[in-house]
């Protein structure tokens, strides 16, 4: 089944903080709305790192089997790719990844305590979270090759991380959970658009029609701008709806998305540029998650 280090590159470890924003998000919408239990908490953690690495190892498989990883790629290396692990290794860890997180999702459920209505829906969607995680880059169609990735990410990192996450505690919807749902969403849309962006040009040679690739790289930095920019303005919006004061603090982050953007309309290659700016936009908004943690933390416990 290969080694723990083939398993921890499949894994791809630096996704997660991005992955953990929305749920960070949620948590701090119930603890405001005093609704917070810690066991939800910590079974949403688990869940979504466990379905953050699912995606990412099926990633790992689907790509390779398709030709994508290739000497043209760039990026970090692939566990399939580099030989490290082979096709029938990560079909065996997908199963494991799918068995464990549906018993994670069983006890999420039983800690949340839901009204059946409640409980059947959120059965839906931990099922279209899975489908969605191993769909991503794996079958005949899948919607990562087509386009898609960009609306799936929005849906799942933001509508669902922060909206039903929170949900779990409060059972309730609010314009805080929307505005931050948009917010997460597009930081996190922003975060795969530049993965595209950086990976357009062997994704083309693949076959994989990435939004970019289907809209060209100049309108996709044009989009990206809108992500970013749109994405702060709900942000600081939702920070807002918790503490208004602690929007004077959250303002003086634009200036480090001002400096991004400006060094993704400006970048010469996109293989040395916008790598480390991916990396900065998903710690961004995982610190901008913990930002609205602390300041409700403030909040409730001064």
């Amino acid at each position: 089944m290969g080694s723990i280090k083939a398993w921890i590159l499949a894994s791809r470890l630096r996704t997660l903080p991005l992955s953990l924003s929305g749920i960070i998000i949620a948590a701090a919408i119930a603890i405001d709305s005093g609704f917070f239990v810690a066991s939800v908490f910590s079974w949403s953690l688990v869940i979504t790192v466990l379905l953050q690495v699912l995606s990412n190892v099926a990633n790992d498989y689907g790509d390779g089997i398709k030709g994508t990883d290739n000497e043209f790629r760039i990026g970090p290396t692939r566990a399939m790719q580099s030989g490290l692990l082979s096709a029938k290794d990560l079909k065996k860890g997908m199963t494991v990844l799918v068995v464990l997180t549906l018993l994670a999702i069983w006890r999420l459920f039983v800690s949340a305590d839901l009204p059946f209505l409640d409980l059947m829906i959120f059965m839906a969607l931990g099922f279209l979270a899975l489908i969605a995680a191993i769909a991503y880059t794996v079958g005949k169609t899948p919607y990562g090759y087509r386009g898609w990735g960009d609306v799936m990410v929005f849906i799942f990192f933001g509508g669902v991380s922060v909206i039903a996450g929170s949900y779990l505690y409060i059972q309730m919807l609010s314009t805080t959970q929307l505005l931050f749902a948009l917010s997460i969403g597009l930081y996190s849309t922003a975060v795969l658009n530049l993965n595209n962006l950086r990976d357009s040009e062997s994704d083309a040679l693949s076959h994989k029609m990435t939004l970019v690739v289907r809209m060209g790289y100049a309108k996709a930095v044009i989009y990206h701008h809108a992500l970013v920019i749109v994405g702060f303005v709900t942000y600081v919006a939702g920070v807002g709806q918790i503490d208004a004061n602690a929007t004077l603090i959250a303002l003086p982050a634009a200036l480090f998305l001002r400096a991004h953007l400006k060094r993704v309309r400006t970048a010469k290659s996109a293989s040395v540029a916008l790598d480390p700016e991916l990396k900065k936009i998903a710690l961004f908004t995982f610190f901008s998650a913990v930002f609205v943690l602390v300041v409700v933390g403030f909040k409730v416990y001064q």
